[in-house]
């Protein structure tokens, strides 16, 4: 699940300043492993040839799921390569943006992975997107890291989102010298033109993830900024309702959560 890495300052500084964690005891003398496997946006023929070795060598599959139906998109996409012999074991991992809350989440998560490890599991966790860009799978890799040091940790890549995007759409993310700059949406329109204009003097391709409720405001201002003809809006990549289109094309609502956009000053000649 592609993810905001949000309070990861906080997040780290807890280990630094040694608030306890209950662990559990773990066989020493046993090679513990877990995978942490980006599943890639959402078409599964996205995944790679490492996640689905590692999904079919696993006895234990984990995903985040929002909720606690169990429903989980990671597990979704990797369906195919879930076979009725493995286990399953889905995780409670909420969409809220409490630093407590997540905390508390992001360590249960940890124990009941440790805890099938320990079990002699062959665990992998499964993450939308890429492992270790805005993803639940770098917080568990950092809680278990930094309180089980004795597992080994394979953090296998998956394809993200704007990758999928640009090439759905036609649209190159950076070409020769240009640079590429992605972040979350920020709150407010002035903070972003700010970035749109900081971006186009160093000759950045921006990529804005999570549009989500902010769309109607966003569209205004690339609208104002003569941008809307060249930016690439795209929501549920990889599904029967995708959308990959010119952001000038895209009525005002509110989107998915995941809806991204691919801001360029202009498109190279080839591609307008």
């Amino acid at each position: 699940m592609e993810n905001n890495c949000f309070g990861i300052d906080n997040f780290l500084s807890e280990y630094k300043y040694g608030i306890t964690y209950k662990k559990i005891s773990l066989n020493s003398n046993k090679l513990m492993k877990i995978s942490i496997v980006g599943v890639g946006p959402g078409d599964p023929s996205l995944l790679t040839l490492a996640a689905v070795d590692a999904i079919k060598k696993s006895t234990l599959v984990a995903y985040p799921t929002s909720n606690h139906t169990g429903n989980s998109i990671s597990a979704d996409i990797a369906s195919a390569w879930i076979s009725d012999d493995k286990k399953r074991l889905p995780i409670h991992l909420p969409m809220v943006t409490d630093l407590n809350t997540l905390q508390k989440a992001w360590r249960n998560a940890c124990n009941q992975l440790m805890k099938a490890v320990y079990k002699g599991e062959n665990v992998v966790f499964l993450t939308q997107g890429d492992s270790s860009l805005f993803s639940t799978g770098s917080y568990i890799y950092m809680e278990i890291k930094n309180n089980y040091p004795d597992c080994l940790i394979e953090i296998i890549p998956g394809v993200n989102s704007f990758s999928a995007a640009a090439a759905l759409g036609g649209v190159p993310l950076a070409c020769q010298r240009e640079q590429l700059l992605i972040l979350p949406v920020p709150e407010n329109p002035e903070h972003l033109k700010k970035i749109l204009n900081d971006s186009f003097v160093a000759n950045q391709t921006l990529v804005l993830i999570k549009v989500g409720q902010k769309w109607d405001w966003i569209r205004l201002l690339l609208h104002e900024m003569n941008l809307l003809s060249s930016s690439l809006f795209a929501q549920r990549l990889g599904f029967d309702d995708q959308q990959v289109l010119r952001a000038s094309e895209v009525p005002k609502g509110i989107k998915p959560y995941f809806s991204l956009l691919i801001i360029r000053k202009e498109l190279p000649s080839s591609f307008s």
